[in-house]
């Protein structure tokens, strides 16, 4: 990504940097679930939770306004070079 122009791949990208987190966030919960672990890796998985839907809250917010940046960029005649 250049500085100031935001293409479709950079959305992608984005968008799969996302999906990493949700996949992080799934195996933090289901460790804290496991009756293997100990109290002080629960302790330091839950910051590690609370960390990660911090960051992915985070992530869903940028990517709207960069969806909606684009959409508003391309609407604008300049599709070509979105693309």
């Amino acid at each position: 990504m250049q500085r100031g122009v935001l293409t479709r791949d950079d959305v992608e990208r984005f968008e799969g940097e996302l999906g990493r987190l949700v996949v992080v966030r799934k195996a933090l919960e289901l460790a804290l679930i496991s009756p293997a672990i100990r109290e002080e890796q629960k302790k330091s998985y839950s910051r590690a939770l609370l960390q990660c839907e911090r960051a992915q809250r985070k992530f869903r917010r940028d990517l709207i306004a960069m969806r909606v940046g684009l959409a508003r960029w391309a609407s604008r005649g300049s599709v070509g070079q979105a693309a």
